[in-house]
């Protein structure tokens, strides 16, 4: 995959803050950014499920992966 594709299916970027310069990206029309503060070790699991499902789960078989928030990177 093509280093422009990177992130074709999502994820989190990694990179300096806004104050050190930001990550220069392109986005296309109907993608959705969410603020660096927004995602947490309470909100990455949910934010990683709507990512890949496209959708909120809404019965018992739509089970949330937990994230070990060990394994984050730091900021």
């Amino acid at each position: 995959m093509s280093k422009k594709n990177k992130y074709i299916k999502g994820g989190m970027l990694n990179g300096p803050s806004h104050a050190k310069g930001g990550i220069p990206i392109e986005v296309e029309g109907g993608e959705y950014i969410i603020k660096k503060d927004s995602v947490n070790p309470k909100t990455e699991a949910i934010l990683k499920y709507i990512n890949k499902n496209g959708k909120l789960p809404t019965d018992e078989y739509d089970i949330l992966p937990t994230i070990d928030a060990r394994k984050r990177s730091k900021k």
